[in-house]
């Protein structure tokens, strides 16, 4: 039964018999000779090492050959015994130059290398061409001395002729005997320089005498004469820009400025005029003649606008020239306008020091009118004055209010010991007060008898601006002296009784003058909230000062009368100010 499964077994796909298995070899192996036969085919093509051994050298070099060799041997050893007695002649070194044609002959005629040949081929050849060129490089060596000399001497065009002349034959050097010491194509290019700008400098130098002669005729307002010695110079300076770039003589921006100085010949005359207008109209001014002046500005504007049209380019346009004239003129008009506001103004300012104030509304109305009207038909003027402008706009606005601020003011205004000019208020500016002046109320510590707090240094200045308005008087912030006279002696004073500290104020600020005053009558000096300084022999950069410390301060802290810095846009909830006013 095995043998019968065994004889009628099927092969599978992947068993191969011996006979297939013999083939696959055999197929492998003529590959594998195809493959080594391949590499070694292209290992013949490529380059193969050489054993210069096997190189058979041509030693016999034909008798007529040798004869050129001897021949070129013995014209040398001619030269050599010259040279010996002599210093070389141009026959001498045309003994070189046959030795070299010679030496270069033999060799062409042979085959194959001689190394000692083509050396002696060079050195005959380097010998000939130093001595050839030697005379040529002497010869522009001299021509060139003698080129520097004429340049010194300014005879240019002859100087230009003899760098010229030096340049050639440096250039026949260069281009015959290029193998030879004197070969320099750098000293060929110098020497081209050097012609280039000897040729263009007298051209230059024209220019600059005629631009000279057109400055003097324009001193002496000969425009033609100037127009046309100007437009001379700037044909010149035109033809070396294009003819000679690269000298130091051609240059772009002197010709602008001559074209443009031009624009100013053509346009001179104009500028001329305009300025003896301009002048004519400042004396007019100064005489009183306001209108007539006023005309004469507004002529020179005229023709100032005209000039800038006409040339746009020259010097002399300007269109802040036309709106300064515009100013004059505008000012010149309305000088008795800025006059009556200028007498309104004083007027108001006496009747404000003099507490008439309904007098002062009157007049403050009046001024207001004249300051628009200013302002509408005279834009330009000078006269407009901005400061002026605010001021009055705020008292228009406060008018009604006037008197009553001054009287509560001045009824709180105390002397300043050993100073009779200036009082100081008896209390910190109460809230109440800075809220009726400013219109606001900056403060952390509300309360209309609190003192203002929370107040800059800058809004303490704005207040005593605006204060000084209404009174008519000068206002500002107490100095330190003042401060300190106004506090007086210490030695006696029961301090609990007069000041707000951290020890009684509950953390905060209190009405002004609940505690004792001190000896000259103003109240809390100390304490409450610390008191912004005027700031003397301070720049405007530098921190403000404020004094007296505050309610948060404890009472041996004030005792010891604190001055503090601080920036002046800073805000504090415990600093606050008082003023001083100039009653005499």
């Amino acid at each position: 039964m095995a043998l019968f499964k065994k004889k009628h077994r099927r092969h599978l796909p992947h068993e191969s018999s011996p006979l297939k298995k013999l083939l696959i070899g055999a197929a492998i192996f003529a590959l594998a000779i195809l493959v080594l036969g391949g590499f070694w085919f292209l290992s013949q093509m490529g380059p193969r090492s050489v054993d210069y051994r096997d190189v058979v050298t041509v030693t016999e070099v034909p008798e007529e050959l040798l004869a050129l060799k001897d021949q070129s041997i013995e014209l040398e050893s001619q030269f050599d015994d010259l040279m010996a007695l002599r210093e070389p002649q141009p026959e001498d070194i045309e003994l070189i130059r046959q030795a070299r044609d010679l030496q270069q002959a033999y060799l062409d005629g042979i085959s194959g290398a001689d190394v000692e040949a083509s050396r002696r081929v060079r050195d005959l050849t380097e010998r000939y061409e130093n001595l050839a060129a030697a005379d040529l490089r002497e010869q522009s060596l001299q021509l060139e001395a003698e080129a520097r000399r004429l340049a010194d001497n300014r005879d240019y065009e002859a100087a230009s002729a003899k760098y010229r002349e030096a340049y050639e034959l440096q250039d026949t050097i260069n281009h015959r005997f290029s193998n030879s010491n004197a070969y320099n194509p750098g000293r060929a290019a110098a020497l081209r320089r050097h012609e280039t700008f000897l040729t263009a400098e007298p051209l230059f130098q024209t220019s600059v005498s005629l631009q000279a002669e057109a400055e003097a005729f324009i001193a002496e307002q000969k425009w033609e004469q100037a127009e046309e010695k100007l437009t001379e110079a700037i044909a010149l300076q035109d033809q070396i820009n294009r003819s000679f770039r690269g000298t130091n003589q051609a240059d772009v921006a002197r010709l602008e400025g001559l074209r443009l100085q031009l624009l100013g010949i053509r346009s001179g005359q104009s500028h001329v005029e305009i300025e003896e207008l301009a002048t004519l109209a400042d004396a007019r001014n100064a005489e009183g003649q306001y209108l007539e002046a006023a005309r004469l500005y507004q002529e020179a504007a005229r023709l100032q606008r005209q000039l800038n049209e006409t040339f746009r380019d020259s010097p002399h346009a300007s269109s802040e020239r036309v709106a300064e004239y515009q100013r004059k003129a505008e000012t010149a008009e309305s000088f008795p306008l800025g006059r009556s506001i200028e007498r309104n103004h004083n007027r108001l300012e006496a009747l404000l020091s003099e507490r008439r104030t309904f007098e002062a509304a009157e007049v403050i109305v009046e001024l207001r009118q004249e300051i628009r009207q200013m302002k509408e038909a005279y834009p330009r003027s000078s006269l407009n004055d901005g400061d002026l402008e605010l001021k009055i706009r705020y008292l228009n606005l406060v008018q009604n209010d006037l008197g009553f601020i001054q009287d509560r003011v001045y009824a709180a205004l105390l002397p300043i010991p050993d100073d009779d000019d200036w009082r100081i208020l008896r209390t910190e500016v109460p809230q109440a007060l800075f809220s009726k002046i400013m219109g606001t109320n900056p403060s952390r510590n509300p309360g209309d008898t609190h003192p203002v707090d929370s107040v800059s240094w800058i809004e303490a200045q704005r207040f005593c601006e605006r204060l000084a308005w209404i009174l008519g008087k000068p206002v500002r912030l107490p100095t330190e002296n003042e401060f300190r006279a106004a506090l007086g002696r210490l030695r006696y004073v029961v301090l609990e009784d007069r000041v707000w500290s951290r020890s009684n104020s509950d953390g905060t600020t209190q009405p002004v003058g609940q505690k004792e005053p001190f000896a000259s009558g103003s109240y809390d000096l100390l304490g409450n909230v610390s008191e912004w300084l005027e700031s003397e022999d301070r720049f405007e950069t530098e921190d403000a000062r404020h004094i007296g410390g505050h309610a948060l301060d404890s009472i041996e802290s004030i005792f010891t009368v604190p001055v503090r810095e601080a920036p002046r846009g800073e805000r504090n909830r415990m600093v606050g100010f008082r003023v001083v006013v100039q009653v005499d």
